[in-house]
């Protein structure tokens, strides 16, 4: 049987992995190599908070044959689960679209996506958006990480020619009012990309069949608690202000950060929840004419008409 490991082993590994741990000391590199100016295994550093407690473990692990393929991702509930069943080993697809590392694995019948949280609360808001059918559907995960069915499709900037009818961008554009207007009916700002940023990167999936969706949710705010907001919240609103850039790039210490953060804290508290998400309106707009420089003039008017009835309901 593939990943034999115990309950209780399991629950050992899962804590030493999940959340990711920070890089091992220098003296712990150096005594996982199997000898001295050998690199260590490349499957083991995610491991290497059992070197010391667990080395029985830790040295099953590193002969592991499914662990030498998959690393610390074999431990993930869907992974493990679906191994200890008798699926064959998923194919491995790395990106970094997102903060930190971000995996796809391809089993024979479905596909998953794993990736490290980038707010505190962005597992809560994933978890809703998947709910209402504006993003992926959560799946079972480990702390510090969101695991998630891999959403299939073309990203809106991407699209071809063929596929940008009139009808069809009038649809689109349809459905991403609706997801915005569900999100903010959820108290979710989603506060990011969605039709495309200057760099024609768009967070906008559009399947074969037309259905549309949204990914990352890693800098949205839950308002459920406005005028309450973490400084964590804050600051995920504020970084998408371009003053906050040159302010971030000029500020002394991180004291001057804090002060700014706590200030527009109370900005924040003094605004309408509908005040704060009708930036996602105005990032709709501009995010649709930074789509129409790699895509055209034509597709705003469809997109536009379309959008302003998605999101009136």
């Amino acid at each position: 049987m593939p990943l034999d490991y115990s309950p209780e082993e399991v629950a050992v590994i899962r804590r030493a992995i999940a959340p990711s741990p920070p890089k091992p000391p220098e003296e712990v590199i150096d005594a996982m190599r199997p000898s001295p100016g050998m690199p260590v295994p490349e499957h083991m550093p995610p491991f290497w908070k059992l070197f010391d407690l667990e080395m029985p473990l830790f040295l099953r692990l590193t002969a592991d044959p499914t662990v030498k393929a998959l690393s610390r991702y074999a431990f993930f509930p869907e992974v493990f689960d679906r191994l200890r069943s008798g699926a064959d080993l998923p194919e491995l697809a790395f990106s970094g679209r997102a903060r930190g590392m971000v995996v796809t694995l391809t089993f024979a019948d479905r596909a998953i996506v794993i990736k490290p949280l980038q707010s505190a609360k962005e597992d809560q808001l994933a978890l809703v958006a998947g709910q209402i059918g504006v993003g992926p559907v959560q799946l079972e995960t480990l702390p510090g990480y969101l695991t998630e069915e891999f959403v299939s499709g073309t990203f809106f900037t991407e699209l071809p020619e063929d596929r940008q009818t009139d009808n069809n961008l009038a649809d689109i554009g349809f459905q991403v009012g609706k997801m915005l207007r569900q999100l903010h009916q959820a108290d979710i700002y989603y506060n990011d990309v969605t039709f495309s940023d200057p760099r024609g990167r768009s967070h906008l999936l559009v399947a074969l069949n037309g259905g549309c969706r949204l990914i990352d949710f890693g800098i949205s705010l839950n308002l459920d608690q406005h005028p309450e907001l973490t400084r964590d919240e804050v600051n995920n609103f504020v970084r998408t202000l371009p003053m906050y850039r040159v302010f971030r790039s000029m500020a002394e210490d991180e004291s001057h950060v804090d002060r700014f953060l706590l200030e527009y804290a109370e900005k924040l508290g003094a605004s309408s929840k509908s005040e704060i998400t009708s930036r996602d309106l105005l990032f709709a707009q501009q995010g649709l004419k930074m789509a129409a420089k790699h895509m055209g003039e034509r597709i705003i008017e469809p997109v536009k008409d379309g959008f302003m009835k998605g999101y009136a309901g």
